[in-house]
């Protein structure tokens, strides 16, 4: 019941979708996985905003925060209850980021189904109209799953016959799983500089007596951190494992995250850029 009405409001619409792009675009499926990507990412704007928002408000706040940590640095459970008080002020939802995050997932799981199959010639849920005109009204169509060389359906582990095996006709995609996790971990640091530039720039140094007094900041940086080299590990791994066009979809995704930024505020994400250059250059510049 819940796997029909999801396949009806969300499955068979993508899948469609892809069918017409696919046909549109010179019968070429790595451009019609691009082209249904930045489709997504531009209908998550409002959500992207809603995040981007809350996140300028939290660093309007910490001000505030720095003085209730010193405040109450000797009662965590008050400063606990304050500081869900400040948050509560402003709206802050610890799992508002689940709101661009479970959508990209959503999505992302629906178009493995998808691309695995038109490519299988399966034409369950494509739309009577749609198939009719594809295929020129002979109800018969097929997919092409090369793109740049690569097949879209194809994964690493599959060619190399178990993971961690060498073969020479799996370096390809496991090239791509590279450029996925590089890709990824560029624009997780430049989300970072987008969404608060104020924190790039104040981050460059802290005072001895901050840096021996770990608090709820401290933690939460150190664990912005660990994500930061984390997650792009995480997309290395399931990229390996996933069909070619995960690989495709994701450094789309990511270069339009950095896009969407823009769009929204152009003048503060180009204050982020400059103040993380900035960072990168007084820390690596110096001989």
């Amino acid at each position: 019941m819940i796997g029909d009405i999801f396949r009806t409001i969300l499955t068979y619409p993508i899948l469609n979708l892809m069918v017409v792009l696919y046909h549109i675009l010179f019968s070429n499926l790595g451009l019609a996985i691009i082209a249904i990507t930045i489709i997504s990412r531009l209908a998550l704007i409002p959500l992207t905003k809603t995040q981007t928002e809350m996140t300028r408000k939290m660093a309007q706040l910490k001000p505030e925060l720095d003085k209730l940590q010193e405040k109450y640095k000797n009662n965590p459970e008050k400063l606990s209850k304050e500081q869900m008080k400040l948050y509560k002020k402003v709206g802050y939802n610890p799992l508002g980021c689940l709101g661009t995050f479970i959508p990209q997932i959503i999505i992302l799981s629906v178009l493995i189904g998808v691309v695995r199959a038109i490519t299988n010639n399966n034409t369950e849920g494509i739309y009577e109209f749609v198939l009719n005109w594809v295929s020129n009204g002979t109800g018969n169509f097929t997919i092409n799953p090369n793109f740049l060389g690569l097949d879209l359906t194809q994964t690493y582990t599959t060619l190399s016959g178990e993971f961690g095996r060498f073969a020479p006709q799996a370096v390809p995609y496991l090239v791509l799983a590279l450029v996925v996790g590089v890709i990824q971990f560029i624009t997780t640091k430049l989300t970072t500089a987008l969404q608060n530039p104020e924190f790039v720039k104040s981050n460059k140094k802290k005072s001895k007596k901050d840096s021996s007094e770990p608090n709820m900041e401290d933690m939460q940086e150190s664990m912005q951190k660990s994500m930061m080299f984390m997650f792009p590990l995480m997309t290395i791994f399931i990229s390996i494992s996933a069909p070619a066009a995960l690989g495709v979809y994701w450094i789309t995704q990511s270069i339009m995250l950095i896009v969407q930024y823009f769009i929204l505020d152009f003048d503060r994400s180009k204050k982020g850029i400059q103040n993380l250059f900035t960072q990168i250059k007084s820390k690596y510049g110096k001989k």
